[in-house]
């Protein structure tokens, strides 16, 4: 079979490992420039030319109504890209304005009363970012439940969507701008009846025909078509000929009536000095900068990660976070708005099949480019076409599939997901982000808690493995359950009011029958060795309950106990304690205790010193395996 251009440049690179000088690492091998140039130059424009449009509704979402806010977008669009290219890692991760920041920072542009704040804010980020980066802090951001993050990104996605309803309906709300989401969209709601016709007609046939174009024909002939470029181009026609009062009298307003006509601003530091923000707020513009960086390392190193799965090539997490602390540095001298790694521009970048980080640098050249020579132009950009690419963005981003599959699959997690939403929405991003992440974690300590173990009773009519394993059907390995185990030395978790409530509502109500616990292990005779083997880890979270099962086996009277560390991952120094207090315990029943360690665990830093297992050795009841140990024990 003949070889892609792809494969064959792979293999040669292989064949050949002394790269030429200059060359530069692609995913395809070492190149020279201009083979990267030609390579990556249709992925950079194409980005750059669904970014511009994008960068400014991004900017509004994020200034709200700062005459600045478009052109912060394109600015941090620009200045983000270019800074990217030359110090982060990934090759395909597209840094700039994001949805998963807009809400932070409009929230921030009210409370610290305008969008001057936002550059400070990115230039303290930048310092908490450097923090992480220093201490390697980025590798614990990412130990998140996949239900957390997609909550979050819910909750940005309904933040985007439901507060365009100003520019979308040509709504003028009373009152001042609150920093909370909800309180806005109420003020939105209670305006409603003053609405524009023209402007509601042409945001939701817009609307529309992104969400139909890019379904059905996103790709014609083999190749993608930038609907997002396209028809908020084809809009500003329609900005201009309403402009020019030549539409027969329908009005649509456009960026020009609310900030001007646009002009470059590729530097501009803020004028207003930051004491002027901080006055009596500095622990609260302290807090705000920390939760920016917080998300924005989070989306970035998420973006590069799934284009990392998508492309087979991998990234330097911790390159990555340096890189995106440049951004914010530079970000934030420049005027412009905090950045993060962007997953529709980063997923169109992939699909363009981009393969060094040139195509970034070719996309920040082309925004620039476009910034200063046609940026004018924008200005007729109708603010219901803005409203409408907001809302396209944020439909899109919704993890819609992903909620189906858990409330199929998943109820807990699916419960985790809205109340991580519910908390962003109502309070605050951050809060979100990490009440959803203490939640998962205290969740799978507890499901660590239950200390997953296996219980064999070694009787001659059932046929066992070396390592005490059942060999025989579903119907008698349910003999060896851990749970039923618990169930009949009544040491089970009790359910929770609720909980119990729900089973009774569920048998009464419903007719569903109560779990039963069939061959229940507790109630058999204990006339010969019993094997108890820990599974996984052994440490303070799971140690008493595993000491708790080890002395109901020992008031049972076994003539022996083999306790198999074979299957257990880990071990603390309270799992080393409580198997020492477990020991003493059995013997004082007057019951055997036959101990299996293997090599690599009795040579680690826990029991390697530990006395008690020095005693057992002493004794001769240390074992290097189950069969060693039913073999030598007395019975």
């Amino acid at each position: 079979m003949a070889q892609s251009s792809e494969e064959t440049q792979v293999t040669q690179e292989a064949q050949d490992p002394k790269p030429q000088r200059c060359a530069l690492k692609t995913r395809l091998g070492h190149q020279l420039p201009h083979r990267v140039f030609l390579d990556n130059w249709q992925s950079g424009l194409t980005v750059a030319m669904v970014s511009v449009p994008l960068s400014i509704s991004l900017g509004i979402a994020s200034a709200g109504g700062d005459p600045s806010a478009p052109l912060m977008g394109v600015s941090t669009a620009f200045w983000g890209g270019l800074c990217a290219s030359i110090f982060s890692s990934s090759d395909f991760n597209i840094i700039g304005p994001a949805g998963a920041l807009s809400g932070m920072l409009n929230a921030a542009t009210i409370k610290f009363g305008g969008a001057e704040v936002l550059p400070y804010l990115s230039l303290i980020s930048a310092g908490f970012i450097f923090l992480i980066y220093l201490l390697g802090l980025q590798r614990y951001l990412l130990l998140m439940p996949t239900a957390v993050f997609e909550g979050f990104t819910l909750a940005v996605a309904f933040i985007i969507g439901l507060g365009q309803l100003e520019m979308a309906l040509d709504l003028s709300p009373d009152g001042p701008k609150s920093e909370h989401f909800h309180e806005n969209l109420i003020r939105s709601l209670e305006a409603l009846h003053g609405y524009s016709l023209a402007p509601a007609i042409l945001f939701f046939v817009m609307t529309a025909l992104l969400l139909a174009l890019v379904k059905y024909a996103g790709k014609i002939k083999g190749r993608s078509v930038p609907w997002t470029v396209l028809i908020p181009i084809f809009t500003i026609l329609l900005g201009y000929l309403s402009d020019q009062k030549m539409l027969g009298g329908i009005v649509l307003p456009t960026l020009k009536d609310k900030y001007g006509t646009l002009k470059p601003r590729v530097v501009e530091a803020p004028s207003t000095p930051l004491a002027e923000f901080a006055e009596g707020q500095v622990i609260e513009l302290i807090r705000t900068a920390f939760g920016i960086s917080f998300v924005a390392v989070l989306e970035t190193l998420i973006s590069a990660k799934i284009a990392e799965q998508r492309m087979n090539y991998p990234f330097d997490s911790s390159r990555e976070t340096l890189g995106l602390m440049v951004c914010h540095a530079v970000c934030g001298a420049v005027g412009a708005l905090p950045p993060t790694g962007v997953f529709v521009r980063t997923s169109l970048n992939v699909q363009l099949r981009a393969t060094h980080r040139m195509s970034q640098m070719i996309n920040a050249i082309a925004v620039f480019l476009i910034f200063v020579v046609a940026m004018p132009v924008f200005s007729y950009l109708p603010q219901a076409a803005v409203a409408a690419l907001l809302v396209f963005a944020s439909i899109k981003m919704a993890p819609v599939h992903y909620i189906a599959m858990l409330w199929r699959s998943d109820r807990r997690s699916c419960f985790l997901l809205i109340m991580t939403t519910s908390i962003c929405v109502f309070l605050d991003p951050v809060y979100g982000l990490v009440v959803g992440m203490v939640v998962a974690l205290l969740r799978d300590a507890a499901e660590t808690a239950r200390a997953e173990s296996r219980v064999t009773l070694d009787k001659a009519a059932v046929e066992v493995s070396s390592t005490g394993t059942p060999l025989s059907d579903h119907g008698v390995l349910s003999k060896w359950a851990t749970a039923s185990f618990d169930h009949g030395a009544n040491l089970a978790v009790k359910p929770s009011p609720l909980a119990t409530l729900n089973h009774l509502v569920q048998h009464f109500a419903c007719g569903k029958p109560r779990k039963q616990m069939d061959n229940d292990l507790h109630n058999h005779d204990y006339e010969s060795a019993v094997l108890y083997e820990p599974m996984g880890s052994m440490t303070f979270l799971c140690a008493s309950k595993h000491l708790s099962r080890l002395q109901a086996l020992a008031r049972k009277n076994p003539p022996c106990i083999i306790v198999s560390l074979e299957h257990v991952t880990r071990i603390d120094i309270d799992g080393s304690q409580t198997l020492a207090k477990a020991a003493q315990e059995i013997k004082a029943h007057g019951c055997e205790v036959a101990l299996v360690v293997p090599d690599l665990l009795l040579n680690g830093p826990i029991l390697k010193k530990a006395a008690w297992v020095s005693e057992f050795k002493g004794d001769g009841h240390l074992y290097s395996s189950v069969a060693e140990a039913k073999a030598e024990c007395s019975i």
